[in-house]
């Protein structure tokens, strides 16, 4: 290939650069397998700076792959990174390659002998995952079941290009690779993306020097919003003579993309339905989102997702905001500046694993409500007013009635005492500030083997929904998005605490009515009868604790205060 002269074909490989065999032929490596999905990808047409004049030549095909690791060695080297360094762009070391045929994909193949070196610093295999837009399968007619997508389609986007545009035209199952950069969407003045289609992998090719980056434009709200394209046809306004809406019209349902997103008042007041629309595999990869007015990232009704090192900067509301959706994972990520209210939502979903991330500079470093079977481990939550928020909520009660296995381990959470900036008025507002985690109103959770400290309020705080929101307007006797069947579940239950290191938590309450309560563990729960509510009478609600660390270390109980023991109490056991 004559593309990279005066670079040398690496090891001579000549025809085996993208063929299996000397002669060439119909097996390819990763590497040829990807140049040739190229050459039918009009989104390559013009990749290598010439006109683009509607067809794809090898000239065009391969930089468009430059940005791609074909061959999935273990150092993740893109093809022109091992060009460059004279190693094999479609061959890895051991039985770890697949080769590609026109109706199948062969795994665990050795790479030829004799035209080594395979990967930079001689590095060794991963085990046959398959080229780039090979996984799943790119031959024959088999039908995939609900969620899963050819990967048949590779696009490639440059700084300066539409990420938006890439998105519009690709079909479902398409990986688009984003080249760092900054990169702004100025056609919709509320989102900076939209994606409505399921199978799509949006993957930008951040590294350590240089990030992809979506930035705000022209007032946007949105950076990122993943949602199936149409409006249930029972949320559709009435409007005589207007097109019907569609999911990404935010604006066009909503008056304000903060909370609590009020409705325009001719928009139907729907509980959404499992039976309503969803999108299936979503991967949002190497991306930072910025500046815009509400929030960062946001998925409804999304069953399969990876946020995978995304950053969300300065995105004042929400910045990883998962609605309504299932079956995700949040990792390597970092969200800061969402003052306003939480740096990562998970709100109404479930089967959620949030591992490995820095939420900071927020109100919530990360809050979860009315979600079922989340995995909060491996985070760090610093320099927010509260570190978890873990909630049961009754004004998405109707969305999702139910908050329960929510569990935080191995965290570190610490110096959680910045100002609550919470839109005045707001129920988040009325939560004091200095709180390492906060669960309200949950059920059969677990925190344990987390390291909490520094926190002026509490270190963790187990607490029913009713108690802490007397005289305000969030008052259970006077709310009215309160319903006999939330104050039955408002109680906290059968958590346990265990295993957790507290290190100088509630030494520094801010002065109101919540001061007395400061620890580095508190129970804030009564029996039902002691407020005339329904529900559990029992005084802890089987709430139990062991082995934290120190075994002296001040706990509050509100029942024992109520019934006049005095103190030190002692936190009911879990044996």
């Amino acid at each position: 290939m004559d593309f990279y002269d005066p670079i040398p074909i690496p090891g001579g490989a000549n025809c085996q650069l993208c063929h299996q065999d000397q002669g060439g032929g119909n097996e390819w490596n990763g590497y040829g397998w990807d140049i040739r999905l190229a050459v039918d990808d009009l989104t390559c047409d013009g990749a290598d700076g010439s006109i683009p004049d509607g067809i794809v030549t090898y000239d065009e095909a391969v930089p468009c792959v430059e940005a791609l690791d074909s061959d999935f060695d273990p150092g993740s080297f893109s093809n022109l990174g091992e060009i460059e360094l004279g190693t094999q762009p479609g061959w890895t070391d051991g039985p770890n390659n697949t080769i590609f045929t026109l109706t199948a994909e062969i795994l665990n193949q050795e790479p030829p002998a004799g035209i080594d070196p395979y990967d930079p610093g001689g590095t060794g295999g991963t085990g046959g995952t398959g080229g780039m837009g090979g996984q799943g399968g790119t031959g024959g007619d088999e039908m995939f079941p609900p969620g899963q997508y050819k990967r048949n389609t590779i696009v490639v986007v440059s700084p300066g290009q539409s990420i938006q545009k890439a998105i519009d035209r690709a079909q479902e199952g398409t990986r688009i690779y984003i080249l760092a950069g900054d990169y702004t969407e100025p056609d919709n003045t509320t989102n900076g993306l939209n994606i409505t289609k399921s199978g799509i992998h949006l993957i930008g090719q951040s590294n350590s020097q240089k990030r992809v980056r979506l930035l705000a434009t022209n007032g946007q709200r949105n950076g990122i919003v993943v949602v199936p394209p149409d409006v249930p046809a029972a949320a559709q306004p009435i409007r005589p003579g207007s097109p019907l809406l569609k999911r990404t019209d935010c604006m066009g349902c909503h008056t304000d993309m903060g909370p609590p997103f009020p409705r325009h008042p001719d928009v139907p007041d729907v509980i959404p339905m499992d039976t309503d629309p969803w999108l299936y595999d979503i991967v949002i990869e190497g991306i930072t989102v910025e500046g815009f007015s509400n929030n960062g990232i946001f998925t409804e009704h999304v069953d399969g997702f990876v946020f995978d090192d995304v950053e969300s900067i300065n995105n004042r509301n929400y910045g990883i905001f998962p609605v309504l959706s299932k079956n995700g994972v949040i990792k390597n990520s970092r969200s800061t500046g969402s003052d306003l209210d939480s740096a990562l939502w998970v709100e109404t979903s479930e089967n959620v694993l949030v591992q490995g991330n820095l939420v900071e500079n927020s109100t919530n470093g990360i809050e979860v409500s009315n979600s079922d079977d989340v995995l909060v481990v491996d985070n760090e939550m610093r320099n927010n007013a509260i570190g978890a928020a873990i909630l049961l909520l009754p004004d998405i009660y109707d969305n999702k009635d139910s908050a329960k296995r929510i569990d935080l381990h191995n965290n570190w959470i610490h110096d959680n005492n910045n100002t609550n900036g919470a839109r005045p008025g707001s129920i988040l507002s009325f939560i004091p500030r200095g709180q390492g985690v906060l669960y309200v109103g949950v059920d059969e959770s677990v925190a344990s083997g987390n390291l909490i400290e520094n926190n002026n309020f509490v270190g963790i705080a187990v607490v029913d929904y009713c108690l802490p929101f007397q005289g305000t307007p969030y008052a259970c006797g006077s709310d009215s998005n309160v319903t006999l069947e939330f104050l039955l579940d408002q109680a906290a239950e059968d958590n346990r605490i265990a295993n957790n290191e507290l290190v100088n938590n509630g030494t520094m309450p801010d002065p109101g009515p919540f001061q007395d309560f400061a620890a580095e563990l508190t129970l804030l729960t009564l029996p039902a009868s002691f407020v005339g509510l329904p529900g559990d009478d029992t005084p802890y609600h089987r709430n139990c604790y062991e082995n934290n660390q120190p075994e002296d270390a001040y706990f509050f109980s509100l029942f024992d205060a109520t019934i006049g023991v005095p103190p030190p109490w002692t936190p009911p056991s879990c044996q």
